[in-house]
């Protein structure tokens, strides 16, 4: 997941340096409410967020996550999952 987010972003990085998102007469860091041409309202939003120059992702984006306790309920304990898990674990220390 790391790599992919990595060339996602560094092709972001090459479409915005090559101008890809820039359109004639439209400011990405103005509002979309303020914006008075129909042409430039219309690309607001792929300027917004594919332009990695005036992206806020990197702000907005929680890189720490700490999951609550017990957030999908109790854990559960199965003998026959167990057991299940003991054969497949002898079976692949006598295969190797």
């Amino acid at each position: 997941v790391p790599l992919g987010v990595a060339i996602t972003w560094v092709y972001a990085s090459l479409l915005t340096a090559s101008g890809a998102y820039n359109f004639k007469g439209c400011d990405p860091n103005i509002p979309t409410s303020n914006i008075l041409y129909e042409a430039c309202r219309k690309h607001a939003i792929i300027m917004k967020h594919c332009r990695t120059d005036v992206s806020d992702a990197w702000r907005t984006s929680a890189w720490f996550r700490i999951p609550y306790p017990f957030q999908w309920g109790l854990p559960t304990f199965r003998l026959r999952t167990c057991m299940i898990m003991v054969v497949v674990s002898v079976i692949a220390s006598v295969d190797s």
